[in-house]
């Protein structure tokens, strides 16, 4: 993530999550070397592809994998994201944010704050890319356990998280603004062969499921 997604991130946390952090909550985790703040985003032209990529080298460190796929994933995207939305209001001139997600890293666990897909999008497996880049950057970070807390009716994202491995720890009751109670998942093991392949398989299903919906350019990714 750029400071220049940080328009486009407010509103997708909006949409997703109800206006849970502020604009300066997204600067300070940006700013942060104790956070990985991820967007998935899509370009309606190479042009725009190009242009994201520019921007993106410029701002920060070479992209890890989810980055570059992000970059990368549009170059088909643009007819086929339009037909899948015909409601969409964004120009297509512009970039689009598709998902964002957040860690923070304190000693050895990776706390989940934020993981939240264009609700246009989601059920396309975008959660799938970008749960997977989050625990490979807990991974990269020598964390060795991961944490998040999710709505306790949240089935979709329960399940996106069981197939992670993450399993129930408790509850926190009217953890959200409406109420609504979380559940409080945990997952160990990050360091552990085991736990790093099946991460990677989980990711390398959801890019193959990408492709065979959007055919997305796999070889940009590692310009």
């Amino acid at each position: 993530m750029i400071e220049a997604d940080l328009p486009a991130v407010l509103a997708l946390d909006q949409r997703c999550l109800g206006g849970l952090w502020t604009r300066s909550g997204y600067q300070r985790e940006l700013d942060s070397d104790c956070s990985d703040l991820l967007v998935l985003v899509s370009a309606p032209t190479a042009e725009g592809l190009r242009q994201r990529r520019n921007a993106f080298n410029s701002a920060l460190p070479p992209a890890s994998l989810a980055a570059r796929f992000a970059a990368s994933l549009v170059a088909d995207f643009n007819a086929d994201l339009a037909a899948s939305d015909p409601t969409a209001s964004t120009p297509a001139s512009a970039i689009a944010l598709l998902g964002t997600g957040c860690l923070w890293a304190i000693l050895e666990e990776a706390h989940i704050t934020t993981l939240a897909i264009e609700p246009a999008y989601q059920g396309q497996k975008l959660g799938q890319v970008l749960l997977s880049e989050l625990l490979l950057c807990a991974y990269r970070r020598g964390l060795t356990r991961a944490t998040l807390e999710v709505r306790a009716a949240n089935e979709p994202a329960l399940k996106l998280y069981q197939k992670f491995d993450f399993k129930e720890a408790g509850i926190r009751k009217r953890y959200y603004s409406d109420g609504e109670n979380a559940r409080i998942l945990w997952r160990s093991g990050l360091q552990t062969e085991q736990a790093v392949d099946q991460i990677k398989q989980h990711q390398q299903a959801a890019f193959t499921a990408l492709s065979d919906r959007y055919q997305p350019d796999f070889s940009q990714s590692s310009k």
